[in-house]
């Protein structure tokens, strides 16, 4: 068991995020067109990229857990941080590398986040839009444009 396949394994999550990425923002151009078929494609193959996303996340864990009991790295937790911290001695080549990667996932996380941020936006204002417009059409007294009583 080495680094290298800690490195593998970040690559396949950052290649992974950045699929998450591009499928947000298909997500997102399918809520503002109105495109139905659109929107539950793209939640489908979101699920995948999720399921996806923890199943790299596991192996990365496992990997770490595996590298810190060959190397006796006192880990508490099997976190980056933590290998990182103990491992410096150990893999200061792949830890330059492992750094870069993880500097690309924790900036498509931010994109991820920001992707969300926005989704959350444009359901809420539809939202708020399909009930003002329901309330105009069916609400009560003389401001209802349809009477309920045809």
């Amino acid at each position: 068991m080495n680094p290298q396949l800690l490195l593998t394994s970040l690559k396949v999550q950052d290649e992974n995020l950045g699929s998450l990425v591009e499928l947000l923002e298909v997500k997102k151009n399918a809520v503002v067109q109105n495109n139905y078929a659109a929107l539950e494609l793209s939640i489908s193959e979101e699920q995948k990229i999720l399921k996806n996303i923890e199943r790299e996340e596991s192996n990365r864990i496992k990997i770490i857990k595996d590298i810190a009991s060959l190397y006796s790295l006192p880990l508490q937790v099997p976190s980056m941080e933590n290998f990182i911290l103990h491992g410096k001695k150990y893999f200061t080549k792949e830890l330059k590398d492992i750094e870069q990667i993880r500097k690309s996932i924790a900036e498509k996380i931010e994109t991820v986040k920001n992707a969300n941020t926005q989704l959350k936006s444009v359901v809420d204002f539809s939202s708020s839009l399909i009930r003002e417009t329901i309330k105009m059409i069916a609400g009560q007294g003389k401001r209802a444009l349809v009477n309920k009583r045809v």
